[in-house]
């Protein structure tokens, strides 16, 4: 009952946009004392609590009922999905929301929803692949990722603000995953198709989702063009043209698997990602791309040793857990296990 009061005068000081100082000031009481409430440390009195609900336009029954967060997803985009049909999109969309509401829920426990900012709001429509490479340029250096290779996107990913979530869609279910945004375009989200992938795949589809996510495109583009625009901005950010030309050098006539494979295990980006930047960035002859398509070459070999898996839902989890916000049976619903068998996973990560 204390966890719930606790998240419920969270909830609804966030609902209204106040700080905790700005709530304290209009009840009357001290930062601290507002503060001591939302952890769980301290319970008002009834004359407080009755204050705060005035103050923040709630019934006392409010505080103490436990409020599902639901969220939606909406302006939902798909990597390479246009292909499923509508019942399919629907069961799709209906475990992504599923999954995502577990999402929010916890980050209201935890005191984490932070807004998210768009680093490209400011940009102008993009229409032509320069202009997506202009804007995957702008991103690096807003979020001040430097030129060089990009270990660990889904880590940046999460620290920047994007929700990632990963969800089994079942056997029939092989497009990648899915983007949009959740409570009124607040919070960015990328789903990722829980299934055995390239980690190379795994990261040009992150940033393609986050192309569909940040990219604002201009008006009367096909789908086919706004999805390979959001491919050259995936391709720009893992390897942007700079790079590519100081690896390569300019007027290939060819470029070896061995030179491929050396990119593709430095940078975490499929062999033919490489090739197609190599043609846009014109350092070999659309000639010359057409031959390597023609050869007998294998586009998945070579490997990537990196890892791409999300983690803040798990570290928000076991913070809520370890600061008694929630229990294992709260934590069990949130993670999608049984009791018992969550129990014995927190176990064993102790071990």
């Amino acid at each position: 009952m204390l966890n719930t009061l606790a998240t419920n005068i969270t909830r609804a000081r966030q609902q209204l946009g106040l700080t905790m100082e700005e709530l304290a000031t209009k009840v009357g009481i001290s930062k601290q004392a507002i503060s001591h409430y939302e952890n769980g440390v301290r319970h008002p009195d009834s004359t407080t609590l009755s204050s705060i609900a005035k103050v923040l336009d709630k019934t006392i029954d409010y505080f103490f009922t436990a409020h599902k967060v639901s969220f939606q997803l909406n302006n939902v985009n798909y990597r390479e999905g246009m292909a499923l049909s509508l019942h399919q999109r629907a069961t799709v969309e209906e475990l992504a929301n599923n999954a995502l509401s577990g999402y929010m829920e916890l980050e209201a426990l935890a005191k984490e929803n932070k807004p998210f900012e768009n680093p490209l709001k400011d940009t102008a429509p993009i229409q032509t692949e320069r202009d997506a490479e202009k804007a995957a340029t702008l991103l690096r250096k807003r979020w001040k990722l430097g030129e060089g290779p990009l270990h660990n996107l889904v880590d940046t990913l999460e620290k920047k603000g994007v929700r990632i979530i990963k969800v089994k869609f079942g056997y029939l279910y092989t497009h990648e995953g899915l983007s949009g945004w959740a409570d009124d375009n607040k919070f960015p989200v990328i789903v990722l198709n829980d299934r055995p992938q390239d980690v190379c795949r795994v990261r040009f589809t992150l940033l393609h989702e986050l192309g569909h996510l940040l990219l604002i495109m201009a008006e009367g583009l096909t789908i086919d063009m706004v999805e390979k625009l959001c491919n050259v901005f995936a391709g720009e950010i893992l390897l942007p043209n700079d790079i590519l030309v100081a690896e390569f050098g300019r007027n290939r006539t060819a470029i070896s698997m061995i030179e491929l494979l050396r990119i593709k295990q430095l940078y975490g980006i499929s062999v033919h990602a490489i090739m197609v930047g190599a043609r846009r960035a014109n350092l070999i002859t659309f000639e010359a791309y057409q031959r390597w398509k023609a050869s007998d070459q294998d586009y998945e070999s070579g490997y990537y040793l990196g890892e791409e898996e999300p983690q803040r839902f798990l570290q928000m989890l076991y913070r809520c857990l370890s600061e008694n916000k929630i229990g294992f049976d709260k934590a069990a619903q949130l993670a999608g296990r049984s009791e018992a068998e969550f129990r014995n996973i927190y176990i064993q990560k102790l071990v």
